[in-house]
């Protein structure tokens, strides 16, 4: 009897840590939370939401507006015929107004036309025409023009997507070890089908007494799949950032910040997939899910 009683001051004791070890949902956890999730809405209704076109650009002139006869055509009422053209000569772009749109630059600079010098991402300036904005980006070295419109439907539509019940079991601490040297991994992508992308370290973290190991990108980006991915969750996987260490040492997960990545709700999107190592295989019931409210 007095070796039970031993042993059941032990095995106690062990839970006590346990559940001391763990973190909690309280009233400040839960508005931490609902700030996060409402800015991430706020900046999905700023951009993504906005997303009007995606437009792979050929060699020469690509013309863009309401006709049909432009290379892209925007069926929105307020344009014209063709707002102007995109020229693309030998990696050279340059754009030219039709004579008449009136197209600005960000500062209210009148622009008839001007070259498009593209920045250390591949991106240019953005130039804008009543509701319209729109900017040159690179995707493994192909060019696309990316259209804007503040009036999109979709704002409006989208309510945001539901979440999982906050999961204390989903907050998890784990040990991040910087590499020595940045690691260049080549990861499925929508649109241009592969794309590069530099991790920084990695976190290694254990899940009902299993050990995992996630690669992070720069700034504690990290692109998460699991099992849920294609059921209740999106199927290209997750994203969330973590707070980083200025050296090797303990981090917080928290999976409870796991947001969809943009192509969930845009098709001219051009997201990032979790690469095979970022697979957990388990399921996360923590973060947004598919449905929309």
């Amino acid at each position: 009897m007095k070796f039970l009683r031993i042993l059941f001051l032990f095995v106690l004791c062990i839970a006590c840590n346990d559940k001391t070890n763990k973190f909690t949902i309280d009233d400040a956890y839960r508005t931490e939370i609902n700030d996060f999730f409402k800015a991430k809405m706020e900046e999905r209704q700023n951009d993504y939401l906005q997303l009007a076109a995606l437009h792979k650009l050929d060699s020469g002139s690509n013309t863009f507006g309401k006709s049909n006869t432009n290379n892209l055509t925007l069926n929105i009422d307020a344009l014209p015929e063709t707002i102007g053209s995109i020229s693309l000569q030998d990696d050279s772009l340059s754009f030219k107004a039709d004579e008449n749109s009136v197209v600005k630059t960000k500062k209210d600079s009148l622009i008839t036309e001007m070259p498009l010098d593209l920045n250390e991402y591949g991106s240019s300036i953005k130039l804008y025409h009543k509701q319209l904005s729109w900017q040159i980006i690179t995707r493994s070295k192909q060019h696309y023009l990316r259209v804007w419109d503040t009036k999109n439907p979709a704002v409006d539509a989208f309510k945001g997507f539901k979440k999982f019940d906050l999961n204390a079991d989903y907050i998890l601490e784990g040990n991040f070890t910087y590499y020595e040297k940045e690691k260049s991994e080549i990861v499925k992508a929508k649109v241009d089908g592969q794309r590069s992308i530099n991790f920084i370290g990695e976190v290694n973290f254990k899940f009902k007494n299993k050990n995992y190991t996630l690669d992070i990108g720069t700034d504690g980006f990290t692109m998460v799949g699991d099992i849920t991915n294609g059921d209740t969750t999106y199927g290209g996987g997750r994203y969330f950032y973590l707070d980083l260490p200025k050296q090797n040492g303990l981090i917080k997960i928290d999976f409870n910040k796991l947001y969809n990545p943009p192509c969930a709700f845009s098709e001219f999107t051009t997201c990032l997939y979790p690469p095979r190592q970022n697979q957990l295989p388990f399921k996360i019931l923590a973060g947004e899910t598919i449905t929309s409210h």
